[in-house]
């Protein structure tokens, strides 16, 4: 299958689609960070791409993930018997980060560094049923009262930089692939002048 990767800029949201595989990401008007998608979500974005773009955004991906190793091993988080985190927010040993949804719908977020690769995760939690299973599947990163407490800052930093990529992106297409709109009326008014002309 071809490697078609694509990053588009919404309004307050940023969707990435891989080969027919897409997510969302959107900020909502409280700060929230929600990472959205319609089915259970396994989409790997590769550091050796030829797409621009996902190089980039592997780039984004893989500061956040060194953002929260970071500070999970300089806070000692690994090593605090007493810590309110989720005992399976890093893994050091599988290189991989979970956050369970903060809005209490048992979803997941997933992100696994595998040799050139972070694979991006968006799944329904499979230990627990879920009556809903055609909803949307949707992890929220709570900006206040998470059970994660303050990590939702590297996620802050990593929306508004992953935000403003999307919309350099977008405004490379518009620059590269300027819409015809205005053309077919320049040459109408052309072809109105030539007719009058003696």
């Amino acid at each position: 299958m071809d490697n078609i990767f694509e990053i588009k800029q919404g309004y307050s949201s940023i969707t990435i689609e891989k080969n027919g595989t897409k997510f969302s990401i959107e900020k909502s008007p409280d700060g929230d960070i929600w990472f959205n998608s319609f089915d259970d979500v396994e989409l790997p974005i590769n550091f050796y791409s030829s797409n621009q773009s996902e190089w980039r955004s592997y780039v984004i991906f893989e500061r956040l993930m060194k953002l929260i190793v970071g500070k999970y091993v300089l806070n000692d988080d690994e090593k605090d018997e007493y810590s309110s985190l989720p005992t399976d927010f890093v893994d050091l040993q599988s290189k991989n980060i979970i956050w369970h949804s903060d809005s209490g719908n048992d979803n997941i977020l997933k992100l696994q560094f595998n040799e050139n690769e972070i694979i991006i995760s968006i799944v329904r939690d499979k230990k627990v049923s879920n009556r809903n299973s055609n909803s949307v599947i949707r992890v929220r990163i709570r900006t206040n009262g998470s059970d994660y407490g303050n990590y939702y800052q590297e996620f802050e930093c990593f929306f508004n930089e992953l935000s403003n990529f999307a919309c350099q992106v977008d405004s490379m297409k518009t620059q590269n692939n300027p819409t015809n709109e205005t053309q077919p009326v320049i040459q109408k008014r052309l072809s109105i002048f030539n007719k009058f002309k003696k």
